[in-house]
């Protein structure tokens, strides 16, 4: 993410009482945004149950304009509570979102390659070795400001901030995880390309560094990253390689002839001898020949409609 474009970006985190907005408070909002070179936080606190609709109001003022919002599954929550907030407390202020950059949506499909049991935002922290500073569970924050609205006290207050503090920096952490989706969006520079027998090979340079190395490996290929770096295996039948295609519904796959087939064509065919395809047999074969070994941007191609796959598959 280039300097300038940074400036449009903000982070965002909200703390409620509850998951509905007609039947809970949203009582902080905290958001990280570019600013003078740095990232700057800003957090507003509601310090009584009325003040809900000043802290909404606030953050509206704050961010007037067209910015890109990112969350953890904020598209499903975070943002959906706060056009439905803006709703049911009357403000007049526009949101200010101009698209949203959802990291749980994004990184969802990776979940098999990073080998994730769950995705919640905590296991991508402790996946990238974010240790949270005296932090308590958000159902904790629920009660703590339940007291605070009673007691007023300023360390109650600073607990729930620290919360959000910890949401926000564990956020901001998770950012560099976006490297992992740079091979399925075909952002790569090829290094090396290579056969033997058995298998066709690939180093390939990614333009960011990986935030932690993997390694990955499924039956149709064997992937490695560190650093900026990835090392892609996949089988050679025969001298010749897969070309798979996205439209999986389109075609027929044919046991006999191992390949796939437009269905205009599978209309001629025999029902025994074919089977809806799926994402796995939606191909065809061609050889890996020197043709296609030197034709680097066709190369390129064919890794990205891999990787596409692979991660389709999960």
């Amino acid at each position: 993410m280039s300097c300038q474009s940074k400036h449009k970006y903000v982070l965002l985190d909200i703390e409620t009482t509850g998951f509905t907005p007609k039947n809970s408070q949203l009582y902080m909002i905290g958001c990280i945004h570019f600013s003078e070179n740095s990232w700057i936080q800003t957090q507003w606190l509601a310090e009584t149950f009325d003040e809900e609709w000043k802290i909404l109001q606030e953050f509206l003022t704050h961010f007037q304009g067209n910015f890109h919002f990112i969350t953890y599954n904020g598209d499903r929550f975070d943002l959906s509570y706060l056009t439905d907030k803006k709703s049911q407390c009357q403000c007049i202020k526009a949101l200010p979102w101009q698209s949203s950059l959802d990291l749980y949506k994004l990184l969802k499909p990776y979940k098999k390659m990073l080998n994730f049991s769950h995705m919640k935002q905590r296991d991508l922290e402790n996946f990238l070795g974010f240790n949270r500073k005296y932090d308590v569970s958000g159902k904790e924050c629920v009660t703590i400001y339940q007291r605070f609205l009673r007691e007023n006290q300023p360390e109650q207050a600073e607990i729930l901030l620290n919360h959000n503090r910890q949401d926000l920096l564990g956020l901001l952490k998770i950012l560099s995880m976006l490297t992992y989706t740079l091979p399925s969006a075909g952002d790569f520079q090829i290094e090396d390309l290579s056969t033997d027998q058995q298998s066709f090979k690939a180093v390939l340079r990614l333009p960011h560094k990986l935030p932690k190395s993997f390694s990955w490996e499924d039956e149709l290929f064997h992937l490695q990253g560190d650093k900026e770096m990835l090392a892609f295996k996949t089988p050679l039948s025969q001298g010749r390689l897969k070309k798979f295609y996205p439209n999986y519904s389109d075609y027929f796959y044919l046991p006999g002839e191992d390949m796939a087939v437009h269905k205009s064509l599978a209309t001629y065919i025999d029902r025994s001898k074919k089977k809806k395809a799926t994402a796995r047999t939606c191909y065809t074969w061609f050889d890996c020949n020197l043709n296609f070994l030197n034709d680097i941007p066709t190369v390129k191609d064919w890794l990205t409609d891999y990787f596409r796959l692979a991660v389709s598959c999960q």
